[in-house]
């Protein structure tokens, strides 16, 4: 039982690795996905492997509990991967459209940045200061 918690902590530890870089490519997304499942996958099998091992032991519940606690672990370093994954995604989402709006406005002749030497419109003219002894309506 050591043996494979001691596993399950270098496996998680190599997945942490594994998330603190910045995926690239869209085969590194779908990696960091498969890794998730692959993990969350492990996650129940730890637990599975866990309740046939501690039947043997005295402390059942609390081996039973220690298991769920590793479970819970690897499930969030799971879903950290799937956020991750789903970050980048959203992010070359979001370049793929503000590159297809350039685009466009580009082949319209408009763009959403003024000209470099483009004349400032003129300001509107301020109405004369009021005079304080004719009421507002009369003006």
């Amino acid at each position: 039982m050591s043996r494979s918690l001691a596993f399950i902590g270098l496996f998680i530890l190599g997945l942490s690795a594994v998330a603190a870089t910045v995926a690239t490519t869209d085969d590194e997304v779908k990696r960091m996905r498969e890794e998730a499942r692959q993990l969350r996958r492990e996650a129940d099998e730890v637990v599975n492997r866990a309740r046939i091992e501690c039947q043997k032991r005295f402390l059942v519940n609390a081996c039973i509990d220690e298991a769920h606690e590793k479970r819970l672990e690897m499930l969030q370093k799971a879903r950290q991967l799937e956020i991750q994954a789903r970050q980048i995604e959203i992010e070359r989402k979001k370049e793929a459209k503000e590159a297809r709006e350039r685009e466009q406005a580009e082949k319209q002749g408009t763009s959403t940045e003024p000209a470099p030497n483009a004349p400032t419109p003129p300001l509107p003219e301020s109405a004369p200061p009021a005079d304080p002894g004719v009421p507002a309506s009369l003006q």
